[in-house]
C-alpha cells in the first residue's frame, strides 16, 4: 500500500501537468524579482535626476549673504589682554661675588584664549629662556637705571622668537616685570 501511494506521488510530480505548474511558478517568481529589481532601479534613477536638478538650481542662485554673528556677551572678549606669569620668582647669581637679582616676570598677550593656553602649555621653556638672559647679565645691565625696560625689551624679543619657532607668530605682546631686586 505504501509503494502504491508513492508510485501515485511519483507520478503526479513527474506528469506533464506537474512540469506546467512548475514551469508557472518559476515564472511567476521570476517575474516578482524582476519587478522588485526594476522598480528600485527606476527609484533611484529618480532620484538622481531630482539630485541634479537640485544641483543645477543651486548653482544659478547667488551665494547667500553672511549674517553677522553677534559677539557673545559672556565671556572675557577676544581682545581683551590675557596675563600670564611665568611662575615663581627668578634667582640669579650675578657675576660679582655675593650679588644676586631677584625678579618675577609676567608676559602679556592679546592673541586670545589659544595664544593664552600655547604660553601657559610652555611656560618651562620660557622660564628657562628666560633664566638664560638672566644668567649672562652683568652687576652694571642688572642695576643701571633702564636695567627693567632692557631686560623686558630683550625677554620679549627672545622668548617671541621661541614662540615663532613654534607656532610660526609673536604670540607675546608684553612682557612686565613685577618684582625686581638686586642684591
Amino acid at each position: 500500500m505504501v509503494q502504491t501511494i508513492l508510485a501515485k506521488v511519483k507520478a503526479a510530480l513527474t506528469g506533464p501537468f506537474a512540469i506546467a505548474i512548475g514551469m508557472l511558478l518559476l515564472v511567476a517568481i521570476g517575474g516578482g524579482v524582476g519587478y522588485v529589481v526594476a522598480n528600485q532601479l527606476i527609484k533611484a534613477e529618480e532620484k538622481k535626476k531630482a539630485e541634479m536638478k537640485a544641483a543645477e538650481e543651486a548653482a544659478k542662485r547667488p551665494p547667500p549673504k553672511p549674517e553677522r554673528v553677534p559677539l557673545a556677551e559672556d565671556g572675557p572678549s577676544p581682545f581683551e589682554p590675557r596675563y600670564i606669569t611665568l611662575g615663581d620668582e627668578f634667582i640669579s647669581n650675578l657675576p660679582q661675588k655675593g650679588r644676586a637679582l631677584i625678579a618675577e616676570v609676567g608676559i602679556v598677550t592679546m592673541k586670545g584664549d589659544k595664544a593664552e593656553k600655547t604660553l601657559s602649555d610652555d611656560r618651562i621653556p620660557l622660564r628657562a629662556h628666560t633664566m638664560a638672559i638672566f644668567s649672562e647679565m652683568t652687576v652694571a645691565e642688572a642695576t643701571a637705571e633702564d636695567a627693567q625696560d632692557r631686560l623686558a625689551e630683550r625677554l620679549q624679543k627672545a622668548l617671541n622668537a621661541e614662540m615663532r619657532k613654534k607656532t610660526g607668530a609673536d604670540l607675546i605682546d608684553k612682557v612686565f616685570i613685577k618684582r625686581y631686586y638686586v642684591q
